[in-house]
Parts: structure tokens; sequence; C-alpha cells
């Protein structure tokens, strides 16, 4: 009978642990009154089997039972299973009915106690230990208590039972521990693997589906992973697309390895292609001999997308930076070099081997130094110039810089947002070159529209404007300031009787003899009109300004230009001279022309060929002939 005790527990134990996992789906209520009923049926079983060691005494295995379903199943269990207890034994009576009821009641409330004791923690195996100790030992104690007779053989036959039960009882437990931790642990890899989001399965070595998730079912067209399994691919998928999944997971069955990310398109039930990433791993038996493989895929559709379109973008930018005209680079705040295309590169000859990311650009700011590639950079190694630099480069600047080969660059930098600067070369030589050629054809036009066209001299516009300069600067230094006006001698007459065209060569050799007649940078030689002309002689005084007339004058009259219409047979030119003395300030330019008109006109009045002056002074003029 005790033997059956032991098979009466075992099998309850055992049973309850294999038909845990299949009730996890059942309500937790439901769950536990199941164990209970579990429970309590062993429970009365070993009771029935009991040994009658003593009329109306009977000792069996019932409170490793009642132990077991009191630890685990907490307060529900240990109800049911010590009241149908009681209900079972209270019919027997006996002299042992008290001591048998006590022991019922002790093994149920110590195997309560210990799971109090340690209801914050993970149960352990030592704990199970403890609860078999205490239960038994409980258990076997109160039954002694309540024994009318406590013999020493009724003792020892006590010790006996309770050692037996809680030797069973710790088997027992620490085999349903076990079973239960098992049921945890495959309850957890079944959620995972139903909630993982990538498309996972385990098949065996036939090729026969054993486990997968729903959304591997979905993704051949079935509606839960329930219909998958037992199923092999080619019960699944087309044809084509079947084989080649075979002779894949074939492939890791025989050789034993995995194969990682490979990557494929398949054409799933809607139509559509998708790009997958798969991965397959064998699975090994305690005898190392590979039972199955266990497969993850993963749908790398939008990934493979965005790689093309980064791929596509790389390669469009990378493009762009060979082909673009100027050069272009990041800069970092401390002054390192971070990018670089090769045109940056290629505008800075002597020192583009050296502009490379990760370069220090004061190392190569002291080569541009060092090499004399740049015009404007310092001779000798200058820190605050290279300083300045690096400060333009990493802020926001524009300049334009001259190397040594004459090739002028446009360097602009912008700070970005993330700190770090970009800087845009450009060759912009033509543009110099075609800025310097409009600056000299500027100068060219403001020269013609200074000049007169016939004597290569000031015209009346730009000798009213010098006039007017040196009349503010004579004033403001208090120097003298004289004026010639000069008129040719019967030019009309010469016109009439030479023509036109020798008229004009005569008024340039005239304007030759004035402009070497002026031997001073600063005096300013000007056709006033017709065949009159003006000389500007600023810091010259009456007699200074006579004498450069009088030596014009003569220059005239020894060129001998011929002049039949004229008493003198020869070209003669008549000046008028007027002077501001350094005691008259109060200067005015049209005062000023007005006397060396006067004078001009009083020279020709007495015979012409002469030159007539006038000192300007205050309120007076002062007339001579000199």
């Amino acid at each position: 009978m005790l033997a059956g005790n032991f098979a009466v527990v075992a099998l309850f134990v055992l049973l309850w642990s294999r038909m845990g996992y299949w009730i996890k789906r059942v309500p937790r209520p439901g769950r536990d009154l199941l164990f209970a009923m579990g429970m309590s049926v062993g429970t009365v079983a070993a009771m029935y089997m009991a040994v009658e060691i003593k009329p109306g005494i009977y000792f069996d295995l019932r409170h490793a039972l009642l132990a077991i379903a009191a630890f685990f199943g907490g307060w529900p269990a240990a109800i049911v299973t010590t009241a149908i207890a009681i209900l079972y034994r209270l019919p027997s009576s006996g002299a042992g009915l008290a001591a048998g009821l006590a022991g019922i009641v002790a093994a149920s409330l110590l195997g309560l106690g210990v799971r109090a004791m340690f209801r914050k923690r993970a149960t352990r195996t030592w704990h199970v230990l403890v609860m078999a100790c205490i239960s038994a030992a409980g258990a076997a104690l109160a039954q002694y208590a309540l024994l009318p007779d406590g013999t020493l053989t009724i003792m020892n036959a006590l010790v006996s039972n309770a050692i037996i039960n809680a030797l069973i009882t710790s088997v027992a437990a620490i085999a349903y521990l076990r079973s239960w931790q098992l049921s945890s642990e495959r309850e957890l890899m079944a959620a995972a693997l139903r909630q993982a989001p990538d498309y996972a399965y385990v098949k065996d070595a036939a090729g026969r589906f054993v486990a997968a998730n729903d959304a591997a079912a979905q993704l051949v067209g079935k509606a839960s992973a329930a219909e998958l399994i037992g199923k092999t691919c080619f019960e699944v998928l087309p044809e084509a697309d079947a084989r080649k999944q075979h002779e894949q997971e074939q492939t890791v069955l025989v050789s034993g390895r995995p194969v990682i990310d490979q990557q494929y398109e398949l054409v799933i039930p809607t139509g559509e292609t998708r790009n997958f990433s798969s991965t397959r791993v064998p699975l090994y038996g305690p005898d190392g001999a590979v039972i199955g493989v266990v497969g993850v895929m993963r749908d790398i559709t939008q990934q493979r997308k965005l790689q093309s379109e980064i791929a596509l973008n790389r390669d469009t930018l990378s493009y762009a930076l060979s082909e673009m005209n100027g050069g272009l680079a990041m800069i970092d705040g401390t002054g390192h070099l971070i990018f670089c295309n090769d045109r940056y590169r290629e505008c800075f000859p002597y020192t583009g081997h050296l502009r490379v990311p990760g370069a220090d650009m004061r190392t190569v700011l002291a080569a541009v130094i060092a090499s004399g590639e740049q015009r404007t950079a310092p001779r000798q190694h200058d820190p605050a110039w290279i300083e300045k630099v690096i400060g333009g480069l990493t802020g926001d600047s524009d300049e334009e810089v001259q190397l040594v080969d004459g090739t002028w660059l446009q360097i602009r930098s912008h700070t970005t947002s993330n700190g770090t600067s970009m800087v845009l070369v450009s060759d912009v030589s033509r543009f110099k070159q075609a800025q310097e050629e409009l600056n000299t054809a500027t100068d060219q036009l403001k020269q013609l529209a200074r000049t007169d066209g016939l004597t290569d001299l000031l015209n009346r516009r730009a000798f009213d404007e010098a006039l007017e300069n040196e009349i503010r600067r004579s004033s403001r230094t208090g120097t003298p300031l004289s004026l010639l006006m000069i008129d040719v001698d019967h030019f009309k007459a010469y016109n009439d009787h030479y023509g036109h065209p020798a008229g004009d060569a005569c008024l340039r050799q005239v304007a030759e003899l004035l402009r070497d007649s002026l031997k001073r940078p600063a005096d300013l030689a000007a056709r006033y009109g017709g065949e009159e002309f003006a000389a500007i002689l600023p810091d010259t005084d009456e007699d200074g300004a006579y004498l450069v007339a009088d030596a014009f004058r003569r220059a005239v009259a020894q060129a001998g230009l011929p002049h039949e219409r004229s008493d003198k047979g020869h070209v003669t030119a008549s000046v008028g001279v007027a002077t501001y003395m350094p005691d008259n300030l109060d200067r005015n330019g049209l005062e000023l022309a007005k006397a060396a008109d006067e004078a001009l006109y009083s020279a020709k009045a007495a015979g012409r060929d002469r030159v007539f002056g006038t000192r300007v002074a205050g309120k007076e003029r002062r007339y001579g002939s000199y």
C-alpha cells in the first residue's frame, strides 16, 4: 500500500506537470480550481491506499499533496484540498480521527506559511525543500499530539512517515517546480515567437512547420500559424519559391552551418514582389545531430528602397562635387579640414597635397607662407596672420587672394548650424581680368570725355573743373595761381585761305607747342574753344606766368608756320595772363578767367603777338604789357 501511495503522488504531480502547459489558456480562476481538484483527487487516492498501523490509525502520503497544493496554489487550492480531504476522512472515524484531521490542516497551513514567507521572491529549489521539511514535520507533530496512545511504536512510525513525506514532498515539489519553470519558459518562448515583428518559424528535418508566428502564416496567405503546422513549403508557396526555400534549408540541415542575412525577392499572395533578409540556424538534438532549422525573415523592401535612394543621392552628390567649377571644403571650429573635393585641392598648386581631411589648416597656412604660394601672404612665418585667416575660414567672410602664378581666387566661408564652416573657392581670374579691362576702358572713356579730340588737350568742361579745383586748393594753401588765355592771331583768315584741314593741323601744332612750354606736371593745358587755348599754372606768380607765356609766344613765332594773310607772314599767338597773388584769398574761377580774357583782348588790341597780364588783387586789377 505504501508503494501505491508513492505511485499516486508521482502520478498526480507528473500528470499536472504535463497538463499545466495545455491549460494555460484557461482563465486564472478556472486554472486554480482545476489544480485544486487535481490535488484533491490525488490526496483522496493517497488516503484510500493508507496503511493501518493500529485500529483507527492510518498513515499515508496525503501530506505531500496537501503541502504542494497549498504552496503552489495558495489559499484557494489549500481550502479545496483540505476540505475534500477532511470530508473523505470524517466517515472513517476511528481513534486517529482527530490526529488525522490535525495532520491535514497542519500540512496545508504550513504549506501556506512557507509560501507567505517567500512570497516576494522568485521560487527556488531550497524554498521547496524548506516547505517539504516544515510541512512534514509539522503534520507529524500535530498527529502525535492528538493521538490517544502516543506509544514509542507510534512515535517511530510518525517519524518515519514524516521523513518519507518530507522526501516525497521534496521530490514531487521539485519536479512540479521544474515543470512549472519549463512551462513558463515555453510560454515565454511561444509569446516571443507569436509577437515577434519578423516572420519566424521552426521546421523539423523533413521540412515540416513545427512552430510559426501569425506574421509568417499571413506572409504565405494563411490566417494563422495553426494552418501552417505540419505542412511543408511546397504546400503553401508557389513551386519555384518553394523549391528555392527547400534547397536553402537543406543546405543548412546538411552542412550544420547557419546562413545569416541572405537576401532575396519573394512574390507574396497579393502579387507584390517584396525583398526579404533571411537567417536560418540549425537546431541540434541531445546527441548532437541536426534535428531542424529555425528561420527568421525580415521585410527589407523599404530599407532597400531607402538604400537605393541614399546610394543615388550619394552618387549624385559625388558627381556634383567632382564636376562643380569651384572648390568646396568643410572646416570645423578648431580649424581642421573635415571634407574637400578635388577641385578645392586643384585651386592651390603648392599646398593642394596638404589639404586633405583631418589636416590642421594652421599647418597648411604655414606651408602657404613657406612656399610663397600667395602673393599677399607674409614672407616670414607669422602666427598672427595665420590666426587671422583661420578666424575668417571658421566664420563668415568673403575675400579675394592672388596666387603667385597670377591666379585670383575668391574665398567665401559661411558658418553652418552645427558649428562647422563651409568654404567655397572660385577661380575669378577671368573676372578680375575683365574687371581690369573694364576699369581701363572706363578710365579711357573718362579721359576721352575730358580730352579735346583734335589737340588731345583738356576740353572746356575738364578745364572748368580743373580751374575750380585749383581755386579751392590755392585758397586753402594761400599760394599764387595764374591763368593763361591764348588766341591764335588771324586764325579765321588762315582757315579761309588754307582750308579747314590745314587749320586743324595748325591748331594741333600750336597745342603741341603749348604742351612743351609747360614744364611742371601740375601745369594744365586746355583747348578753350575754336582757336583759343588756356593754361592753368598752380603756385605761379605773375613773373613766372609771364616767363611761361612769353616762352610759348616765341615758340609759336619761331615755328614759322606760314600765314600769308597775317602781316607777320607766319602764325603768331597773343596771350593774356591773370594772377591771384597770395594776399588775395577771396578767389573765383569766373573772375580769374574774365581777367585773363580781358588781358588777352588788350594784347590783341595792342597789335597781337604779345603778352598782356593783370594781377587780380581784391577789387582792383592792374593791367600791363610784359
